[in-house]
């Protein structure tokens, strides 16, 4: 059976003192306290053969990785053979971080990293923060890349730096598609169905 797991963002700080000073400073947006719908609510409603995981990380508002690790390596126990990780924006940090350091034993079909940060030169990557992302081939049978230019969030460069890690991941660049926090998402829905 086809899997597809998807893990969210979040924000990481390298102490405490930082999460609650942005705690403190940061201004509520009323339309975001409003539910609303986003391109994982697509997938879901285009996959109903397959098993959709969307874990909850631990600490999503401070996030820690090591706490991120605990929690991936039990989902990993449930992988079957036809699996397809998608990590957006600290998910894909994860994501790329773990699968350097600890290669899954079993390739996934597709891994997709969709506004991934690379480096601690942001504030918020915290203990995600990449040295490398190299090696990620051997835990993917494909990866895929996705960044936009007018991305507030993570800055474009940061795009350059996984490309450079891995010269046979297939990067999409876009020019207006922000942190991809669209309803829809119709090019990775289309490399999904593959």
């Amino acid at each position: 059976m086809k899997q597809i797991c998807i893990i969210h963002g979040g924000d990481s700080f390298a102490s405490y003192d930082e999460y609650l000073k942005e705690l403190m400073s940061a201004q509520l947006d009323y339309n975001r306290l409003k539910p609303r719908r986003g391109w994982k609510d697509q997938i879901l409603a285009s996959f109903p053969e397959a098993d959709v995981l969307t874990p909850n990380m631990p600490n999503r508002e401070n996030a820690k990785y090591r706490e991120w690790c605990i929690w991936f390596e039990k989902i990993v126990d449930y992988f079957d053979d036809d699996v397809r990780l998608v990590g957006h924006s600290l998910g894909a940090m994860f994501l790329a971080k773990y699968l350097h350091e600890q290669p899954l034993m079993t390739p996934v079909k597709q891994l997709h990293l969709l506004a991934g940060g690379y480096n601690d030169n942001i504030a918020g990557y915290g203990s995600f923060a990449l040295n490398s992302a190299t090696g990620l081939e051997k835990s993917a049978d494909e990866i895929h890349l996705y960044h936009s230019e007018d991305d507030p969030v993570v800055p474009y460069s940061e795009l350059d730096k996984f490309v450079r890690d891995l010269p046979s991941a297939h990067a999409h660049r876009f020019s207006n598609r922000n942190h991809f926090l669209d309803e829809t998402f119709p090019e990775l829905l289309e490399i999904l169905k593959k």
